[in-house]
């Protein structure tokens, strides 16, 4: 109805893209329409065009999006290849936490007090990136042990790097907390998600842009709280259990607050439980597992 703001909802699934108009009332009006990854672009705008048929473009006060695309990506084993260039001094070797054919160890490191005890060495760093460089990658990780502390040679690394590439993830920026193992993890899926979500990012913006829909988007993270899209570029990992999130938080509005509940989500290519307690969901505050992966993100 004219001059009552509007949200849209959309979920942009593996099998079927899922859009909703929340109005005063409630929901208003929804549309599914099948996902073409290999059109995005046609897919969200076909579901926006349909969602706000008769609906003024300025009766619409911002966007929330959720997606499994990343989660999917995962779970299938369809990464997209990425390097990782990892340093950590003295302990483990971090060959023991490797992440795939593209992971090169080099000489450095940060003590437990972030004191440099081992400095970076740029020959090094420059021939792990030729490899990955020869490989046809474009998206890298960099972690060091305890950068969380320090963020020195991830950023030296980085430098070294340049332009390179077409996207460096450092550890310290992708988590603020321990866990090297969880860092390495966390971090190499970034990169390798990167581009299946910059294709989501760049399909609902040109969608809404062609609408003529200029609002604030937000999308759901895998802990229930919201980011703005712009921002999710850079940590395309927070998408990671964005669609099951999404699940949770619609289903606490109907879980009872006296006992335990069990959320299940069975979709096209996951099906995804969570344990409610007493209306509250779960949450990994030090990161979630996920098809193997130990990771710092966290995630109800």
């Amino acid at each position: 109805r004219k001059g009552i703001p509007m949200i849209i909802g959309l979920d942009v699934g593996g099998t079927h893209t899922d859009v909703v108009l929340v109005g005063e009332n409630g929901l208003e009006k929804q549309v599914k329409v099948p996902t073409d990854t290999s059109a995005l672009f046609n897919t969200v705008l076909t579901g926006l065009e349909k969602i706000t048929e008769d609906i003024p473009t300025g009766q619409i006060s911002h966007t929330v999006l959720s997606t499994t695309l990343t989660t999917n990506a995962i779970v299938q084993k369809k990464l997209s290849p990425a390097g990782m260039i990892v340093t950590s001094g003295p302990g483990i070797d971090p060959e023991a936490f490797r992440t795939n054919d593209h992971y090169f160890v080099v000489p450095g490191g940060i003590d437990h007090s972030g004191r440099e005890i081992q400095k970076i060495d740029p020959e090094k760093v420059r021939a792990a990136a030729d490899q990955i460089e020869r490989a046809g990658i474009r998206h890298v990780g960099v972690v060091g042990k305890f950068s969380a502390r320090n963020p020195v040679h991830e950023l030296q690394i980085a430098e070294i790097l340049g332009d390179r590439f077409d996207k460096v993830f450092m550890g310290h920026q992708i988590s603020g907390n321990f866990g090297f193992p969880r860092r390495i993890n966390t971090t190499f899926l970034n990169a390798s998600v990167y581009p299946v979500h910059r294709n989501f990012f760049e399909a609902v913006q040109k969608s809404l842009k062609q609408k003529g829909i200029t609002v604030p988007i937000h999308i759901l993270k895998a802990d229930g709280g919201t980011m703005g899209l712009i921002n999710s570029i850079d940590f395309p990992g927070q998408s990671i259990l964005s669609g099951p999130a999404a699940s949770v938080m619609g289903s606490v509005a109907f879980a009872p607050d006296y006992t335990e509940t069990l959320v299940l989500d069975i979709g096209g290519t996951t099906t995804d439980m969570a344990v409610l307690v007493k209306g509250v969901p779960l949450l990994a505050p030090h990161g979630v597992d996920i098809n193997g992966y130990k990771t710092l993100i966290r995630a109800l």
